[in-house]
């Protein structure tokens, strides 16, 4: 976005017989003075000329797609319905949620951490927390990948009838390289010994790789798959969340 500010800064309208766009729209008024509604512009030369041998995105334009891209983001997260109030904003810092939030926080922010797991019994924070680690990365127009981990192997297995984007080697290439990926309620899979390779595969890669991967579990770590246990544990920040359930806080 920063690049985006500079160029608007340095933008001249395009004057009225070289407009892109004469007329306004039917209703009498253009939507953008600056660009006529011609989404470009002239910028501005050093001397403080405009530069009329060249164009540039207007700032009605550059808005329209970073707002286009954010949406392509949002749909690649494939984030759960119903979770758009899962923010860090919103999240309810309760006593013995305060290590969680915090690393979380630092995660999305891309600080010194990159691995982090949140193990804990049901409705303590920790999806919320992880899909706020998601939407900050959106925020910033980076992208991020969350994934129910029971559902990620159903969606691999039906990249095997379907092809193009939709195909298992474009799917499984996605849950690789992601910059950041998110493994909700790991530990909840069926285990077989297809499905063990590709968790194994996934953990392993993003390891070697140094990609950003968030877990989330209500399985104890001793009872994870030991290989994927050793990984967890020597990679990631392991945080055993010790809260009361939100429901259980709520009505006490």
């Amino acid at each position: 976005m920063e690049h985006i500010g500079k160029v608007i800064g340095r933008l001249q309208p395009i004057d009225s017989g070289r407009a892109l766009s004469d007329e306004p729209a039917e209703g009498g008024e253009f939507t953008c003075p600056l660009c006529r509604d011609g989404h470009f512009v002239h910028p501005l030369r050093e001397d403080g000329r405009p530069d009329n041998s060249r164009v540039v995105p207007c700032q009605c334009e550059s808005e329209r797609l970073e707002s286009e891209r954010v949406k392509t983001l949002l749909r690649y997260c494939e984030l759960p319905p119903g979770t758009a109030a899962m923010t860090f904003e919103n999240f309810q810092v309760n006593p013995g949620l305060e290590e969680a939030y915090k690393l979380a926080l630092e995660l999305a922010e891309e600080g010194e951490i990159s691995w982090l797991t949140l193990n804990s019994g049901t409705d303590r924070g920790k999806t919320h927390l992880a899909i706020a680690i998601c939407r900050r990365w959106l925020e910033r127009g980076k992208p991020a990948r969350y994934a129910y981990v029971p559902l990620l192997l159903e969606e691999l297995r039906r990249g095997f009838r379907e092809g193009g984007d939709r195909s298992y080697d474009v799917r499984f290439d996605r849950f690789l390289n992601v910059p950041l990926l998110v493994l909700d309620d790991l530990g909840t899979e069926n285990r077989t010994p297809w499905v063990q390779e590709k968790l194994d595969t996934i953990i392993d890669y993003r390891l070697m790789h140094a990609l950003r991967l968030v877990v989330t579990t209500n399985t104890p770590m001793d009872e994870l798959h030991f290989r994927i246990e050793s990984r967890l544990k020597r990679s990631s920040r392991v945080v055993v969340i010790d809260a009361p359930e939100f429901r259980k806080k709520l009505y006490t």
